[in-house]
């Protein structure tokens, strides 16, 4: 599975049937315990590849083996270091894991590693396991029932107690075939992973392959990959091709949720791939730096956790440092538990329900763990708010239809399909849910494309339309209409445009807007003009009027008034609204009349002289060439004119109401 010299690109002809049972077994327990032999034992092979692990005869990474069942299926074994030191690997093993063996050794007995890594299990909420006492070959008979007696004892409480426990030696097979049929039923008992949910594949490993590129493996927790899938790789961004895969060394066509798989995926770099990384379906995982969880500190942490403390988070295979910020208290005490958000320096990509552990920055103790209840906030939180933690309680509480309803929420407009892979249930159950909220009132389809929203959120986005419709009147009290894009670029959460549209017909409907082409405002919004400003706009007609072709800008305007260039502004805007001047560029105007008097003459010229130049166009105004310029590619943006090199050819569209029409992207003036 692992091993690279056996990658093969080409000829991929092996399926592996999406009906199997795919697990993945680790083991646990304290250094020199006998966990890589026992692997060895179990499966043949020798999950110690480095050569500073042969030479220090214990392990430093993580190993891996296929486990065979008598039925012929395999399973993947991930062997973990136990070591102190090399607690991030052992971590980076465990996510993925569906059960578990606890390997104690008969003649140490259970020491600090095989109690931090049981804590470890017990907050990764892994839930089964077996507990292999090793080396029974070197114990008297009667030390080795007191050392499984203690076994036992160590594990009261957790997930471990009444678990079987099987003493073996590994160096004259003594119980092996015992804890071999013992995996078996276990195995059998363990609940299979979803292959219908979104792929997601946390890379442990990652290396290059000369003539093939970038190799990364990991285990699938949820969904399926095959050869030719376009992937995302996380948090880098980087989107590729699948190129090839393998199970247990063996190429196959596709690989499933619940198996170890090793994937090659050209044109990524080994740096946008390393561990703590994710392979995922594209366009459905998005990194985040903030997470709101449920922490929960050991009972025998070594030290409580205050309110911004910096800590190290593992959550899949990534290590990442962190700010814990406590919602509703100042210091997490051992053996509490606590609503808190997790500010994070890197990336990472997680769901809800997703465990994690937390370890103090220095010295690196394990502190406590806990699960993901939102993993994209849309904030940081004000602490000690009753209305955000009884919100997060909610969520936290929730089972599908609280999920589901979390998703409409958090984007509206979205798909059953797209609703679907994010809740990972399948798109009957989706829409099965769905349909009960809707009778329920709970949701409602809005868009051509059946999205889905919350009536609440409805009504909610309707008025904070129509708020930010009234924003513009107050900052231009002189306009009727504002740009549908200018209010849509304003609204939280993100619309797509076309539920945009359905949301703005519904307002129509309901007598609150105006839509016209491209803008909109309140129905039965009317501007009307201060006497003052009436005098003032009647000024500004009459010297535009008398300058038709070349009037002067808005800045001028303001000068020989005597006023403010915004007032001015905000006036001409009235004008363009009412039809009386149109906007050339940014801040000069022209009556419209002077405009429908430019296109006549040009239409004329061109009938009888052919297409013309900007030069012989300032020469029949009688203007300079900065306003020649102007008008002529106001009419290209209007596709009244269209310029072929240095000439102009006039077309027959008549000139209509050109509010709006295109930006100045012409470039004639030097």
């Amino acid at each position: 599975m692992d091993d690279h010299r056996d990658l093969h690109v080409d000829g991929l002809k092996e399926e592996t049937p999406p009906a199997e049972r795919y697990i993945v077994l680790g083991t646990a327990g304290h250094v020199d315990h006998g966990k890589t032999t026992l692997v060895k034992a179990l499966t043949g092979r020798d999950t110690d590849r480095l050569k500073e692990e042969k030479e220090r005869g214990i392990s430093i990474d993580l190993g891996f083996a296929p486990f065979t069942l008598p039925d012929g299926r395999k399973i993947g074994v991930v062997d973990v270091p136990g070591h102190e030191k090399f607690i991030k690997n052992m971590l980076a093993g465990a996510a993925g894991i569906d059960f578990i063996l606890l390997v104690v050794d008969a003649l140490e007995g259970v020491m600090p590693q095989t109690r931090e890594h049981l804590q470890i299990l017990d907050l990764l909420n892994v839930q089964k396991g077996i507990i292999v006492v090793t080396k029974t070959d070197l114990a008297e008979p009667e030390w080795l029932e007191l050392v499984q007696e203690e076994v036992r004892e160590a594990v009261r409480g957790t997930f471990l107690e009444g678990a079987p426990v099987h003493p073996v030696s590994a160096v004259t097979g003594e119980g092996i075939g015992e804890l071999r049929e013992a995996i078996v039923r276990m195995a059998d008992s363990v609940r299979p992973r979803e292959s219908s949910a979104p792929l997601r594949l946390p890379v442990d490993r990652v290396f290059h392959v000369s003539g093939f590129g970038t190799v990364v493996t990991g285990t699938l927790i949820g969904g399926r990959v095959a050869v030719g899938q376009t992937v995302e790789v996380l948090p880098a961004g980087v989107r590729t091709r699948v190129r090839s895969i393998q199970v247990h060394g063996h190429p196959v066509q596709e690989a499933f949720a619940g198996q170890r798989a090793a994937l090659n995926l050209p044109g990524v770099d080994k740096s946008q791939a390393e561990r703590g990384s994710v392979v995922a379906e594209p366009d459905l995982y998005q990194p985040t730096r903030l997470i709101d969880v449920r922490l929960r500190l050991l009972p025998d942490a070594p030290r409580p956790v205050p309110h911004r403390m910096r800590v190290r988070l593992y959550l899949g295979t990534s290590e990442v440092f962190g700010r814990v910020s406590l919602l509703d208290r100042d210091v997490l005490e051992p053996g509490d538990d606590a609503l808190a958000q997790i500010h994070l320096e890197e990336p990472v990509v997680c769901e809800s329900r997703d465990r994690f552990i937390i370890r103090s920055y220095s010295p690196m103790w394990t502190l406590g763990g806990g699960s993901v209840i939102d993993p994209r906030p849309e904030r940081p939180y004000r602490r000690r708010r009753e209305s955000i933690l009884a919100m997060l309680e909610e969520r936290e509480r929730g089972g599908p239809r609280e999920a589901l309803l979390l998703e409409v929420r958090r984007i509206p407009g979205r798909t059953v399909d797209e609703l679907a892979r994010a809740v990972k249930l399948t798109k009957e159950e989706t829409e099965r849910l769905l349909e009960q909220l809707r009778r329920e009132g709970r949701t409602a389809v809005v868009g051509p494309s059946g999205g889905w929203m919350e009536p609440a959120g409805i009504g909610r986005l309707l008025g904070e339309i129509e708020a930010r419709i009234r924003d513009h009147y107050r900052a231009h009290p002189y306009t009727r209409f504002v740009p549908k894009a200018q209010v849509l670029s304003q609204l939280e959460p993100k619309l797509r445009p076309k539920v945009y549209d359905d949301l703005l017909n519904r307002g129509v409907e309901a007598g609150r807007f105006e839509v016209r082409g491209d803008r909109l405002c309140l129905a039965g919004y009317e501007v009307t003009l201060s006497p003052e400003d009436r005098a003032l706009w009647d000024r500004i007609r009459k010297i535009l009027s008398d300058h038709p072709f070349n009037p002067p800008d808005v800045d001028q305007l303001a000068g020989e008034l005597r006023v403010s260039p915004g007032r001015v502004l905000s006036l001409l805007r009235y004008g363009e609204e009412q039809g009386a001047v149109v906007e050339l560029e940014e801040g000069l105007f022209m009556t419209r009349e002077a405009l429908i008097r430019a296109k006549r003459l040009a239409e004329e010229k061109y009938r009888a002289e052919g297409p013309f130049t900007v030069a012989m166009f300032r020469d029949w105004l009688g203007v300079s060439r900065k306003f020649a310029v102007a008008i002529l590619e106001f009419f290209d943006r209007s596709k009244m004119t269209r310029r072929v090199g240095d000439v102009r050819h006039v077309s027959d569209r008549p000139f209509g109401n050109e509010h709006g029409a295109g930006s100045n992207d012409g470039a004639e003036r030097g």
